[in-house]
């Protein structure tokens, strides 16, 4: 900061005295006397301007920002080149160095190495969008790579709440047919597919996980992570597909209707939930394991079923006047039946 407004000063003094030796000349030629009182405008507009730029054109962050880049530019640049950045980690913002990285990145220094360790630092900071395009770059630079194509995976990944895509998939198996024995990525594709409700899958990345690592502390929670599994499989199929029917007399068709899923008397966020457009009442909505927006309850008997409906089509679910309260599913597969009411 000192270091700026001196050169600030520096700068207003070479105008004002530019601004002097103008005005000097100007009255001379004129054959006017110099007078200091016309000198006062001048001088004014300068001091302005000045003061207008520490007041209003200095952005408060940008003496942090030069402090960053003083320090970190060198240990940037070996991160780069693809060398150890020989800092001190304790004190290393991870913001900060993200920020100078991509400064000198973007500037002059495109490498693999440098877009991907500027991924993972966004990684880091949970912003999957940056890491997602840092990846990308990297990877465009170095197709081949699979610590990118997996770094881009995850971004994706990360991007939909820690559940598989199909672009992450395809990520994933990309790095799979080049390294049929590659852990990260089997770890990866059995931890999303599970939160996307994709249990088959996920199933099948455990399984290539046990068979190399059976034995040992590793065993014990690969096969933890596989029983988890297998269970949310078995409760999926009992929900696969369950139906729900609405009827409504005397409602218009063509609107908004909302069926969702809670256990027992819960509030808050439900169980699972599903929008549809109502062409004609009866309406049979099923709900599909990508419907689920939690994890499959330990206890299925008390789940119930509920439905909200507005005849405007499009609406939200805030402005569906119609509903019915929830209530319990019934039969073998089980299934709901429910009337709307005002």
């Amino acid at each position: 900061m000192t270091f700026l407004l001196a050169v600030l000063a520096a700068v207003l003094l070479i105008a004002l005295l530019a601004v002097f030796l103008l005005w000097r000349r100007e009255t001379r030629r004129d054959g006017d006397r110099a007078s200091w009182s016309g000198l006062a405008l001048p001088l004014l507009v300068v001091l302005l301007g000045g003061l207008g730029y520490l007041t209003l054109g200095y952005h408060p962050e940008t003496a942090q920002w030069l402090s960053d880049r003083r320090e970190l530019s060198d240990a940037a640049r070996r991160v780069i080149q693809g060398q150890p950045p020989e800092i001190d980690n304790d004190n290393l913002s991870a913001a900060a160095f993200a920020r100078v990285l991509q400064s000198e990145v973007v500037r002059e220094h495109q490498t693999m190495d440098g877009w991907y360790a500027l991924g993972l630092l966004y990684d880091q900071l949970g912003a999957p969008a940056q890491a997602e395009e840092a990846a990308r770059r990297a990877l465009f630079l170095e197709p081949g790579n699979d610590a990118a194509r997996l770094l881009l995976a995850r971004s994706l990944i990360q991007a939909n709440e820690g559940r598989l895509t199909d672009a992450a998939e395809a990520e994933i198996q990309k790095v799979l047919e080049a390294y049929p024995q590659h852990d990260g990525a089997w770890m990866l594709q059995a931890m999303a597919a599970s939160r996307a409700h994709r249990y088959e899958l996920a199933l099948r990345s455990w399984q290539a996980l046990l068979a190399r690592h059976g034995e040992g502390e590793a065993g014990d929670l690969l096969r933890q992570g596989m029983a988890n599994t297998e269970r949310q499989l078995a409760k999926a199929r009992q929900l696969d597909d369950l139906r729900i029917t609405v009827n409504a007399a005397d409602v218009a068709a063509g609107g908004t209707l909302f069926v969702f899923l809670r256990q027992g008397e819960q509030g808050g966020q439900p169980l699972a939930a599903r929008r549809v457009l109502v062409e004609r009442f009866p309406a049979t909505v099923v709900l599909r394991r990508e419907d689920w927006l939690q994890s499959y309850p330990a206890d299925l008997s008390d789940l119930r079923a509920g439905a909200r409906y507005t005849p405007a089509p499009g609406s939200s679910v805030d402005e569906a006047g119609l509903r019915v309260a929830p209530e319990p599913l019934r039969g073998s597969p089980l299934q709901a039946e429910l009337t709307l009411g005002q």
